[in-house]
């Protein structure tokens, strides 16, 4: 598995995730980081592909568990972006979750919906 030997501290949520556009980066295959800053918000970035990186701010109604969410976020590919999601996620297993709604980018080269179809892995 890729990032397999990231470990996730106290303050910090490593994962990987693969599907058709992730809420928090806008591309189909990466690498993230999320900090918790406040109760149910948090700091994230992210590599991947296409989107290549991105940084932003999302709210988990259930961080760890079935919820309501979104994400708000501005990055590096498509010439730049900005992009906002919002989303389900689904916990299908300890560290496995199931995310799917929808988003928006705003790139130079496209302005439009994209839907969030994602599966992630988190490192504990």
């Amino acid at each position: 598995m890729p990032f397999a030997c990231a470990n996730a501290d106290e303050l910090n949520m490593r994962s990987y995730h693969l599907g058709l556009m992730y809420p928090n980066g806008a591309d189909i295959a990466g690498y993230t980081v999320e900090s918790n800053i406040l109760g149910n918000i948090y700091y994230f970035y992210t590599f991947g592909f296409p989107a290549v990186a991105s940084a932003g701010i999302s709210y988990y109604a259930n961080h760890e568990g079935n919820g309501l969410a979104a994400s708000f976020g501005v990055g590096l590919g498509y010439l730049s972006m900005t992009h906002l999601s919002i989303f389900y996620q689904w916990q299908i297993r300890e560290t496995d979750y199931l995310k799917l709604g929808a988003g928006f980018s705003s790139t130079l080269v496209y302005n439009g919906a994209f839907p969030v179809m994602s599966y992630e892995h988190r490192f504990h």
